[in-house]
């Protein structure tokens, strides 16, 4: 049976799977849908209206994949269309006072630290994480197992596997440390090295096959904002 916080305000047009934890004073809209074990922790609002001139009401959704916590004063909107809804995957940690706007699409895993935005139909792949206070432009994509660091300010695309930083951020790396987290071997990572450096010298990927191949695939898909510039200063040795 889900736990619900007698001071919570959860709408009845919300989907709650029986397992849902929701905390004190946290707001659930109408359109919802929370997977098992999604917890809602303190002051979150989840499901409110998107902040979108354009969105002229009706019924649209937010989408909690199983076992996500959403931390104390976190906000997530909805969706502007009917057909998508904003989604957030499974296993994700959406740390306090963090924004995700309308029509974001996060994938499974993903950390998102305290006081990130999302702008609007923001794409965050799977296992990515996003340092704190950081801001992400919309439109933007962020690949799979991408890494960008606290206080970025990210106007364009992040590579997959990738680390970007600054103001604007750019490419300044592998995502080295989450990759061996992660499990990959010494090879791939010599793999992903070299088309780093690759793509960094404005060559382009000669090799589709593997880890290489989700980095092409990825750029073969039309940007709205471009990728994110590299840092010239030195090769990923």
């Amino acid at each position: 049976m889900s736990r619900i916080h007698p001071t919570a305000v959860v709408s009845w047009d919300a989907v709650v799977a029986d397992d849902v934890v929701i905390g004190p004073y946290a707001v659930v809209h109408p359109y919802v849908r929370l997977a098992p074990g999604v917890r809602i922790d303190a002051h979150a609002v989840v499901g409110g209206d998107p902040q979108d001139l354009s969105f002229a009401g009706g019924i649209t959704w937010l989408s909690v994949g199983p076992r996500t916590v959403i931390r104390e004063a976190a906000i997530v909107h909805r969706a502007t269309r009917p057909d998508v809804p904003t989604r957030i995957g499974a296993s994700c940690l959406i740390m306090g006072q963090v924004h995700i706007s309308h029509d974001a699409d996060v994938g499974d895993r993903v950390v998102v630290a305290q006081r990130t935005a999302l702008a609007g139909h923001v794409t965050v792949g799977s296992d990515a994480v996003i340092g704190g206070m950081t801001a992400v432009h919309q439109h933007v994509r962020i690949g799979t197992r991408a890494m960008v660091g606290a206080l970025a300010k990210v106007t364009r695309d992040v590579l997959p596997f990738c680390a970007v930083d600054g103001n604007p951020a750019t490419h300044r790396a592998l995502n080295v440390v989450g990759l061996r987290r992660a499990g990959f071997s010494a090879a791939d990572r010599r793999e992903l090295r070299a088309a780093y450096n690759r793509l960094r010298a404005g060559l382009p990927l000669e090799d589709r096959a593997g880890l290489v191949g989700q980095l092409a695939e990825f750029l073969d898909v039309p940007s709205r904002r471009g990728i994110s510039a590299f840092d010239k200063a030195r090769e990923v040795a």
